[in-house]
């Protein structure tokens, strides 16, 4: 759902956001109504159950807190039923992951000054 959006981070170019917003809102209604079913049921084909890094990944870019915190608790019902990791640790590694898309240092420093409004409120929250 977010192959593009990755495509283009990797080329050093920033996703047309309205497409992304689209795409968010497409993929948070799929994870919604998936995580409501019991974790035997959840879908593997990310057409039907977006990646949620991805799905991180893309909000962070909108800058979209609200959808953020819908992600949040995403990852929290997710993470109780697989790795188990805390939803820090899944912010931290998937905005490693994000980073290491960059294909150089000039686009990887645009990319944290894109993402700062969510890293800045969480030191402040740490």
């Amino acid at each position: 759902m977010f192959s593009e959006m990755v495509r283009d981070i990797e080329r050093g170019i920033f996703p047309d956001t309205g497409l992304l917003r689209g795409r968010c809102h497409a993929a948070v209604t799929k994870k919604l109504a998936l995580i409501r079913l019991p974790p035997a049921y959840w879908e593997k084909d990310p057409k039907r159950n977006p990646d949620t890094r991805h799905l991180m990944w893309a909000i962070l870019l909108l800058h979209d807190p609200d959808l953020f915190e819908v992600v949040k608790g995403i990852i929290l019902m997710e993470q109780a039923e697989g790795e188990g990791i805390s939803a820090e640790a899944f912010f931290k590694k998937g905005l490693d992951e994000l980073l290491s898309l960059a294909p150089d240092h000039h686009f990887k420093e645009l990319l944290l000054k894109q993402v700062a409004w969510a890293t800045e409120g969480r030191k402040a929250e740490g």
